[in-house]
Order: structure tokens, then C-alpha cells, then sequence
């Protein structure tokens, strides 16, 4: 299926908008039966004119039909108002949830990490969706009901004069297809805009980010090179865009004397004597013409709107190629025993022909339940890399971890499996300087919305008992916290009691920062060996005091695993490590 087409349908009937559908389709029904009435009572009125009391009689179901008229379009429009607000609001949370629960992946073929940062995606959505919103408050919708109430007034005026109406519904819905045929290039336009719009503020965010690349242009104005290029480009886009604006609502103006010029024409050769036929043909076209031109101005919002829609979908277009979390799957239960790590190769994605990129291959090593593991190496040994692979956010060419778990069951995640994908990444904590933490309350930061809670209350009294720094720090439960009123540590420090909570089997740790007060570090300390208890623990160390008493210690250099034991063996047996130690003392 057309992914653009699918996405489409799933916004447009979202879930509760049958009820607003149902309601515009009286509403519609409702002002054909008002304007099918109207030509028949238009000339009745002339024909009656001398007859005072059919008449006045015809007067007040005028007002009646008018009356009811606006009532219906009001009514109308309210009921439009409250779908496109949810529309909006359904559209913006279902791209966030797909941006959310995607993972962003790097390969040795390409680089997909941060390709849409959070600033970014909510700019995105939020100016994409914009012009969903501005077909309510441009009335674009409501040229809907006025076309209906106009096309059930000319079939009801071809049952008086079938030459005359037949003749003017041709030329009017040839007027129509004009417009429309005219607008497709259009929305081309307003396409090209809104790319050129968000490349222009995606520029302005790298030049406030990097005043340095900065300089004085001719004119006096502050600019990068860059964004004077994209400055300029989005200028002619929307010059180009004011043009064609121009120019299809001048041909959207002149239709009405051309309509009058055809009554003209017409009238003598539809053998129109009648006074009554002629003034409710002229009626006709005076009402006619308003939403004949609306469909002018109005399409082009609409085109506007599908420019942004069009984003939309390349968005998730994009999004849907990529991995991501499955919210209706059970996890898998399996407590792991032992893991078997085997990673042949991974390369980095090479920048240019000249470029030597950094390659990590043949690691191999296991690790039990229970075990702390650390991995050391002097900077660009290929740590954090490792680190990345173990987490699932970086695919190796060639490798599988294999997972024992109690009761002899077997996990063989070979990394390029999309459907243990999601499996494995439910077995891994990771807890790191950039562990995201909400600004909401202890509790939900713990649990992340965890259905079953009813065991965190005799957890939050056992680990604050553990750590003392959690009563100096004076936070419980209810306690809201602000993300960026926190500390590095204390970040690491919630996104460690996290992974203790949640049971993960497997937990990574990033470096333990050196800048943090010594109560802080001790509590990250305890923290490591409270997780340690009860999960397979990697750290990747800088300090010593971090791997000292680790069972195992990985040594990476050049991408190569080139020793792993125990601390004091290490010390014996491994230059490498050695030279490390060194490292460490003279920092």
C-alpha cells in the first residue's frame, strides 16, 4: 500500500471522527434541500408580485430558508472546527509517538544518529500541521457547504428552464476545473517553500549555535556565508509563490463579468420572458460566483496544507524505514544467566576517498550474572563503541550476542534480526550523563509509567536506606524535579535507580564523572554495586577506583580487544593496560 495514501486515510479518519462526519453530512443534505427550494421560490416571488398575499407569503419562507441557511452554515463550520482541532492534535502526537519510537541507527554503511533532533522534529510537526489548522481559519471549508447549496439551486433551477440552467452549470464547473487545473503548480510552489522555510531556520539554529563561521556581509546585516545563501533562496521562493498568487486570483476576479456576459448571451436564446426566470437566473449567478471564486483563494490554502501533509508523510516515510519500538508486544521474560559476546567487524561509514575510517573487529568475550565488567583504553581505542554495539545503537557487519537464561533458554540476537531487535533492547538498562529525565516526578522518572507499581513504595524505603545521599539531597517519590535544575550525576544517579527498579538484566554504565562532590560519587558507587547485584554490569572507566575490583576488565586499543582479566593480572601480563594505569595517574 501507497505509505503517502495510508497515512492520509489514517489522519483524515482518525479515531472519533466518524461522529463530526456524520454531522457535516446532515448539515450538507440539510443545505441542499435550502437551496434546491430557493430558484422556485426566487421566481415565484417576481411572478407573484401584484398577488400581495402569496407574496408576502413568499417572503417569509425566503426568510425562513435565509434564517435557516445561516443557522446550518454556523453550525457547519463549529463542527469543522472541533474535527481539524483534533485532526491537529492527533496528527502532532501520532508523528512524535513514530519519532519517539524509532531507534536511529548507525551501520558501517551510514551514519542515521541525530538526523532529526527534538527541536527540530517539534518545529517540523508544529509548522507542518499549521496548515491544517489554517483551513478553519481561513474558511476554506466552508466553500464545502456553499457548493452544495449552489449546486442543488441550479439543479432545481434547470426544472424550470433546462437550456439556461444546463448552460450555466457547464460554464461554471468548466470555470471550476480551470481554477483547480491551475492550482496543481501551486502547491509545487508552496512545496518549495516551506523546504526552503526549513532549511532557513535550521541554518539560523547552526549560526546562533556557532557565532565563529559569522561575519559582516556588504549591507551591514550579522550572517553566516550559509545563511545569506539560504536566506536568498527562501526570498525567491516566496517571491515566486506572490506571483503566482497574484496571478490566479486576478483570472479568479474576472469570472464574474464573464458570467454576466453569458446571461446576456443566454437569456434571449433560452427564450427566458418571464421576469420571475430571469431575475432567479441572475440570482443564481450572484451566488454562484462567491464560492466559484472562494474555490480560488481557497485552493490555494488547501494546497498549502498538502505541501505540509506531504512533509508529513516524508517524515514518516522515513521514520517507517527505520527500526522501531512495537507498543502492542509483550516483553520477553527471560532472566539472563550469561551472555556470549561475538562482534567480527564494524566500520564506520568512510567520509571520503582519503578517509581511513576507525574499525572495531574481532571482540569476543562473555560475561555472567552478577559479573561488573569494565572497559578501559586510552581515548579512540574504541570504548564507547563498543559501549554503542552492547546497547543496539550501532549494527555490526558481522556478529551475534548470544543470551542464557534460567530454565536452559537460549537468546541469539545476530543484530541484523529486526524482530529480536526490539527483544534485546528490553533486556538493557543504560544509565549515562545523557539519560533523559522528565521533568515530572521521582516516581514516574523510576517507574516510566510502569503498570504495576505496587511494589515501588517498599523499593524507594530499601534503596534510600542504601544510599544515604538521597535524604541529604531531599527528594521522595513525589518530589517534581526540573531536567535542567539537575546535575550530570544526579541525572546518572535516577537513570541507575531506574534500571535497578525495572529489573534489567543487562546495564551498561558510562563513565562515572570525576567533577561531581564525593557524597554524589559514592552514591553512584553504591548505586553500581546495588545493580551489580542482580545484573550483568559494563562500565566504561576512566578512573581507577571505577575497575579496581571489577571480575573482569576489558583492554581495547585500535578497535581490537587485545587483553581481558582481572586487575591485578592485568598488571602483570598487559602492557597496554599498564601504559593505561599511567595514563590515569598522570591525569
Amino acid at each position: 500500500m501507497n505509505t503517502s495514501k495510508s497515512n492520509l486515510s489514517r489522519f483524515i479518519l482518525y479515531k472519533g471522527s466518524y461522529k463530526f462526519f456524520a454531522m457535516m453530512f446532515i448539515c450538507l443534505v440539510l443545505s441542499s434541500l435550502l437551496g434546491a427550494s430557493l430558484p422556485q421560490l426566487m421566481a415565484k416571488l417576481t411572478s407573484s408580485y401584484e398577488d400581495k398575499v402569496v407574496f408576502l407569503e413568499t417572503l417569509k419562507y425566503l426568510a425562513v430558508i435565509f434564517t435557516l441557511t445561516f443557522v446550518n452554515r454556523a453550525g457547519y463550520n463549529i463542527i469543522i472546527n472541533k474535527y481539524v482541532v483534533g485532526l491537529v492534535q492527533f496528527v502532532r502526537s501520532y508523528c512524535y509517538e513514530k519519532w519517539l519510537l524509532s531507534y536511529e541507527l548507525q551501520t558501517s554503511k551510514e551514519n542515521r544518529t541525530d538526523r532529526y533532533p527534538q527541536g527540530e522534529v517539534l518545529a517540523r510537526i508544529m509548522t507542518d500541521t499549521e496548515s491544517l489548522r489554517e483551513l478553519v481559519t481561513s474558511g476554506t471549508f466552508g466553500i464545502i457547504i456553499d457548493i452544495f447549496f449552489v449546486l442543488s439551486s441550479l439543479i432545481s433551477f434547470i426544472t424550470l428552464n433546462k437550456f439556461a440552467g444546463v448552460s450555466l452549470g457547464i460554464v461554471q464547473i468548466g470555470a471550476c476545473l480551470l481554477l483547480v487545473w491551475s492550482s496543481k503548480y501551486m502547491r509545487e510552489i508552496f512545496l518549495k517553500v516551506r523546504k526552503a522555510r526549513g532549511e532557513l531556520y535550521k541554518t539560523i539554529a547552526d549560526v546562533i549555535g556557532g557565532v565563529r563561521e559569522s561575519y559582516y556581509i556588504k549591507n551591514g546585516n550579522y550572517a553566516s556565508k550559509r545563511s545569506l545563501v539560504v536566506f536568498e533562496n527562501f526570498l525567491d521562493k516566496i517571491l515566486l509563490s506572490n506571483i503566482w498568487d497574484a496571478s490566479y486570483y486576478s483570472l479568479a476576479e474576472s469570472l464574474y463579468p464573464i458570467f454576466l456576459a453569458f446571461a446576456v448571451f443566454i437569456i434571449p436564446h433560452a427564450e427566458m420572458v418571464q421576469v420571475g426566470l430571469i431575475f432567479a437566473f441572475v440570482d443564481l449567478i450572484q451566488r454562484s460566483i462567491g464560492p466559484i471564486k472562494d474555490v480560488s483563494s481557497k485552493v490555494a490554502n488547501i494546497q498549502r496544507a498538502a505541501s505540509g501533509v506531504q512533509r508529513i508523510n516524508e517524515f514518516l516515510g522515513d521514520l517507517e524505514g527505520e527500526r522501531s519500538t512495537d507498543l502492542n508486544k509483550v516483553p520477553m521474560s527471560l532472566e539472563v544467566e550469561k551472555i556470549i559476546v561475538k562482534i567480527d567487524r564494524f566500520c564506520y561509514p568512510r567520509k571520503s576517498d582519503d578517509d581511513t575510517p576507525f574499525e572495531l573487529k574481532n571482540v569476543q568475550f562473555e560475561g555472567n550474572k552478577g559479573d561488573l565488567i569494565g572497559i578501559v583504553g586510552l581515548s579512540g581505542s574504541g570504548k564507547s563503541t563498543l559501549l554503542n554495539i552492547l546497547c543496539a545503537n550501532i549494527i555490526p557487519d558481522d556478529g551475534e550476542i548470544d543470551i542464557c537464561a534460567v530454565g536452559n533458554k537460549k537468546f541469539v540476537f545476530d543484530f541484523h534480526n529486526a524482530e529480536k531487535f526490539n527483544d534485546y533492547r528490553e533486556l538493557i538498562g543504560i544509565v549515562s550523563q545523557d539519560s533523559h529525565i522528565f521533568s515530572e516526578s521521582i516516581f514516574f522518572n523510576i517507574t516510566l509509567g510502569k503498570m504495576d507499581t505496587s511494589d515501588f513504595p517498599e523499593f524507594w524505603e530499601w534503596v534510600r536506606e542504601k544510599i544515604a545521599y538521597i535524604d541529604q539531597w531531599g527528594i521522595g517519590p513525589e518530589t517534581i524535579i526540573k531536567q535542567n535544575e539537575l546535575s550530570l550525576g544526579q541525572k546518572q544517579l535516577i537513570a541507575a535507580i531506574r534500571a535497578c527498579y525495572l529489573k534489567k538484566p543487562i546495564v551498561l554504565f558510562d563513565e562515572i564523572s570525576s567533577s561531581l562532590d564525593s557524597n554524589l560519587e559514592f552514591a553512584l558507587r553504591q548505586m553500581v554495586l546495588i545493580v551489580q547485584e542482580n545484573a550483568l554490569t559494563f562500565i566504561v572507566a576512566h578512573r581507577i577506583e571505577t575497575i579496581v575490583d571489577s571480575d573482569q576488565i576489558l583492554v581495547m586499543k585500535d578497535g581490537q580487544l587485545i587483553a581481558q582479566g582481572k586487575h591485578d593480572r592485568l598488571v602483570k601480563e598487559s602492557d597496554m593496560y599498564n601504559e593505561f594505569l599511567q595514563q590515569l595517574s598522570h591525569n
